[in-house]
């Protein structure tokens, strides 16, 4: 018993006359009488009455109609799903995402993306830019929003924005109010940093050019996140470089000063494993890819 058997019953059964019926499946109405009849001697039941007048469901016929009606209702819903998953309108979507990276115009971007594709479960995830080269590597990502370096030519690299470098104070701290910050403003000052495991090279420029002022800040704490960093620096443990996309947070207790001039802007990327041709990672690339100012390339 197949789907066809199935429509081709379901139509007489709703006229109960098969001349309308063919006319409705566009076959020819002997063909239609053969193709109830085999479906009747496959199941070893009779599913319709017939005289030369009329014609009428058996009691077999009527249990059928139910249940042919559910499958081909089944039939159709899941043919659609398929469709719609290949052009990557249904699933799941895991992401990856810094802290510094969840901005206000991200967060319009993934609005957007949501109005247009509702039924896609976005599984956001905040790790550090190495972590998610790692999960991306390993397949329990689909698509990263972090900072390079990203050295690995399994990867295919989008950069997408730049922001400047800003110093994170205490309110009461001594740098909050100055006039004027230079590199030599940092000796001996405590730093809050990400582990070093998780720093993915960040505060490699910042430290270079404080040793070449004759800088020597030492590490007051080490935390496993920016925002775990934000609240030290408030609770008045230390400060740190951050990004400008940060300060949209309005921690209490934390003001932002500009840094002294050398330090580049940090740039973030939207990264994924090139062989993955997901189609909603596809649809994703497509939408983020319009708003984008970079061409993509491989690590």
């Amino acid at each position: 018993m197949d789907l066809r058997h199935l429509r081709y019953f379901v139509a007489v059964a709703e006229d109960l006359n098969f001349s309308r019926a063919a006319e409705r499946l566009r076959i020819a109405q002997p063909a239609l009488s053969m193709q109830i009849k085999a479906l009747e001697e496959e199941l070893g039941v009779q599913l319709f009455e017939r005289t030369s007048r009329s014609v009428r469901l058996t009691h077999a016929g009527s249990t059928l109609l139910s249940e042919a009606r559910t499958v081909l209702a089944a039939a159709e819903r899941a043919e659609q799903q398929v469709r719609r998953a290949h052009r990557g309108m249904i699933g799941t979507l895991r992401i990856g995402m810094i802290a510094g990276a969840a901005n206000a115009r991200l967060a319009e971007q993934l609005r957007s993306y949501r109005s247009a594709f509702p039924d896609v479960n976005l599984s956001l995830f905040e790790f550090g830019s190495s972590v998610q080269i790692e999960q991306l590597l390993a397949e329990r990502l689909d698509v990263g929003f972090l900072r390079p370096p990203v050295e690995s030519n399994q990867l295919t690299v989008r950069h997408l924005d730049e922001a400047e470098v800003l110093l994170a104070v205490p309110t009461q701290h001594r740098l909050a109010k100055a006039a004027h910050i230079s590199w030599k403003d940092f000796h001996q000052e405590p730093l809050v940093m990400v582990q070093p495991g998780l720093q993915h090279g960040y505060y490699d420029r910042f430290l270079a050019l404080c040793e070449e002022a004759g800088a020597r800040p030492s590490v007051g704490q080490y935390a496993n996140d920016v925002q775990t960093v934000l609240w030290m620096i408030s609770a008045g443990l230390g400060i740190s470089p951050t990004t400008e996309t940060l300060k949209e947070t309005r921690r209490p207790g934390v003001v932002f000063r500009p840094m002294p001039p050398g330090l580049p802007k940090v740039r973030t990327c939207l990264v994924w494993k090139t062989s993955n041709h997901s189609p909603l990672l596809h649809e994703f690339l497509r939408r983020f890819g319009e708003s984008g100012n970079g061409s993509d390339r491989k690590s």
